[in-house]
């Protein structure tokens, strides 16, 4: 069995976990603006109470965005120096696919059903993805995306037409956003506003990751700034309008 360290710090939770000799070891703390202190204390606590060094795992895994800017970047920066230090291959996940693995497990999804995580980004905005139920593990339809926390168009796609349920999850969805995929206008048929990110989902996809050789360098890997993104984007479509005119 795979030995992997996993650390969110993406949300307003810090999590760690660690999977080692067909056990899980999970420490997590729902304490808003304290994962800069708290989280390296929690690895080295799970270390200890799996009598394990770091340096003998397999690999790191953590979530890269989208999500809180300064969380993102202290767990980029906590897992920078884990894999430094003790020369580790890390594997970076998305936080949405995370909440809808979540789901998958605490929920024991249907094989049909679509999974979309919403997260509320602030500035009136949502980071959200679309995923489904694929022998039990989240499976991305499309990239994660940022959209208003007024209205989500999906992209038309088989699995909705199927009509397999629709699943809402994490706390963007306290916004209600009209759901749209060309013309037609789409109902969840329920929501899990509770669940978020969380480092114990993580061990699961980091496991598959891992055995398929989708593994970084951690020089190799940057968070995942959906709102960057964007904003970059359309800096570029008025650069070249204006080159245009």
């Amino acid at each position: 069995m795979a030995s992997i360290l996993s650390i969110d710090t993406s949300g307003t939770c810090c999590s760690v976990a660690l999977a080692i000799n067909s056990r899980q070891l999970v420490k997590r703390t729902d304490t808003p603006r304290e994962h800069v202190r708290l989280v390296l204390p929690m690895v080295d606590e799970l270390l200890a109470e799996a009598d394990i060094k770091l340096s003998t795992l397999d690999a790191l895994a953590f979530t890269h965005g989208p999500g809180s800017f300064t969380g993102l970047r202290i767990g980029l920066g906590v897992v920078q120096g884990l894999a430094f230090g003790a020369d580790l291959p890390v594997i970076a996940l998305s936080s949405l696919q995370l909440m809808a693995q979540r789901a998958i497990r605490l929920h024991s999804l249907a094989s049909d059903s679509i999974i979309i995580p919403a997260i509320d980004a602030r500035m009136g905005e949502l980071y959200w993805g679309i995923y489904s139920q694929c022998n039990g593990f989240a499976r991305a339809l499309a990239p994660d995306a940022l959209c208003p926390q007024q209205e989500m168009d999906l992209p038309l796609l088989d699995e909705l037409k199927n009509g397999g349920p629709l699943i809402g999850v994490g706390d963007g969805w306290q916004y209600q956003p009209e759901l749209r995929s060309g013309e037609k206008v789409l109902k969840l048929n329920v929501t899990f506003q509770a669940i978020g990110p969380d480092a114990e989902d993580i061990l699961s996809l980091a496991a598959v990751a891992l055995q398929n050789g989708q593994v970084s360098a951690i020089e190799d890997v940057q968070p995942l700034y959906l709102r960057n993104t964007i904003s970059w984007k359309k800096r570029q479509r008025l650069r070249s309008l204006g080159s245009a005119g």
